[in-house]
């Protein structure tokens, strides 16, 4: 079983990419399993496109309570098919243009066999060449397409199905809330405006057109500068303002750092050596945490005297690195020990490692293997964020975009001529586009919505 579905219904069906479905959106039905994979007292079928009514009517025992509905409803019927006698199901029906993916839409909530459902999905293929099944994240893209989330609230979607804990879900509900939507489409509008006026002035300089002040276009300008500034500010607040987050490794000589930088990035990539001060530089490895794109850095060790030039050289080199972690994992063979230096200004062993809410303790040389709670620590770090934050794949996404934005208006606030000021804020509106998809690509749809389950 594949999320529901038995692999002889996929294997039916090519695997597209979010790129290959787009250029069906307009045409074809889909379906999925909503529900989670396994069985369960009920199970839930999700139905989308201009042939939802129609192709489930074909499976009901009263079709025409569907084919009369007029608005959204739910109906309670029998779903009949040929290998199974009559069995209870409850259809929810949305009409074009009030479901969530802006289709016609139909849920069919009924028992939760894997058997069924399968049945179920087999009899609804067959009744049209235009009915297939749904890709990954195929649901919100349509939602997407149709004008009814933006990018901020589709990659929103995916960080409430993927949350972990309680502050992952509060950054993520307030995201698709529109936190990050509102001021973003309001600051594009209002420079989108301004580019009317401006552009209408140039092209129509004969015509009786109201001409934007100087005063009006330099507050404009100032006043969406400052709001740009403030959605890069929570991206500081993540912890990307200069790329990528960085999880540093620290610890005193010969504890284990290597030898879990190694595991974490599952290759023999640091010399592992029970000597002490095999690593006197630092190494670091781009890798996928829990879905977090960061840089993870085996540094040297640290603590006691300092033997050589080399050793001072390379224990002030990873004082530096600690500066710009966003994570510190400090690593000892002691946990008990250590949490008993929580409360005060630095960890033991003369490590000059300040405490803070970044510092995590990891026991490298256990019985039992706990890298699972140590990625799970660290990612909630990395995801925690101010009550109006943002996700970090959001974060990274917009980040160049809001640079190049924020640096178009600051030029155009320094120029005079009317063409070259219409051009700057040009740059602008269409770098905000990228950020909330009226602006979009197929690489950066794919890119989005690829990681999404089937079904959502």
């Amino acid at each position: 079983m594949t999320n529901g579905v038995s692999d002889a219904i996929l294997l039916t069906f090519p695997n597209w990419t979010a790129q290959g479905v787009a250029k069906h959106l307009l045409t074809d039905t889909i379906i999925a399993r909503a529900s989670a994979p396994g069985s369960a007292i009920r199970g839930i079928l999700r139905i989308s496109g201009r042939q939802a009514v129609s192709v489930v009517k074909t499976i009901v025992e009263e079709p025409d309570a569907l084919i009369l509905a007029q608005r959204a409803t739910c109906v309670d019927t029998r779903i009949v098919l040929l290998r199974f006698p009559p069995f209870p199901a409850k259809l929810l029906l949305w009409k074009e243009g009030h479901s969530y993916t802006g289709d016609e839409a139909v849920e069919i909530h009924t028992i939760g066999s894997p058997v069924l459902l399968d049945a179920i999905m087999t009899a609804l293929l067959a009744v049209s060449e235009e009915v297939r099944l749904a890709h990954p994240g195929e649901f919100t893209l349509r939602a997407f397409l149709s004008g009814r989330l933006d990018l901020p609230k589709a990659e929103a979607v995916l960080g409430v199905i993927d949350a972990t804990d309680n502050a992952d879900l509060k950054t993520a509900l307030h995201q698709l809330a529109g936190n990050v939507s509102a001021p973003l489409s309001a600051v594009r509008m209002l420079l989108f405006e301004t580019l009317v006026q401006l552009e209408a002035a140039l092209d129509f300089a004969d015509e009786d057109i109201p001409v934007i002040s100087e005063q009006e276009l330099q507050r404009t300008l100032s006043d969406a500068s400052e709001q740009i500034d403030q959605l890069r500010k929570r991206i500081v607040h993540r912890g990307i303002a200069e790329g990528k987050p960085k999880i540093v490794l620290v610890g005193s000589p010969n504890v284990g750092k290597s030898t879990l930088f190694n595991k974490l990035v599952q290759k023999d990539a640091a010399l592992v050596s029970p000597l002490a001060g095999t690593t006197r530089d630092y190494l670091e490895a781009e890798i996928n945490w829990n879905g977090i794109p960061v840089v993870l850095m085996d540094t040297a060790g640290i603590g006691g005297e300092a033997m050589d030039e080399s050793d001072k050289s390379a224990q002030t080199q990873v004082h530096e690195l600690l500066k710009i972690a966003d994570v510190i994992v400090y690593c000892c063979e002691d946990l008990s020990h250590t949490a008993t230096q929580k409360n005060k200004e630095n960890l033991p062993l003369g490590a000059c490692v300040p405490w803070s809410e970044k510092t995590i303790t990891f026991q490298t040389k256990t019985a039992n293997d706990p890298l699972e709670s140590l990625i799970k620590e660290v990612s909630t770090l990395l995801r925690r964020s101010p009550e109006y934050g943002m996700l970090p794949s959001t974060a990274l996404r917009c980040r160049e975009s809001l640079i190049v934005a924020g640096d178009s208006l600051n030029r155009a606030q320094s120029l005079a001529d009317p063409t070259l000021i219409a051009l700057e804020i040009r740059n602008a509106v269409n770098r905000l586009g990228l950020i909330d998809g009226t602006v979009h690509t197929e690489d950066i749809l794919d890119n989005i919505f690829s990681r999404f389950c089937v079904g959502k």
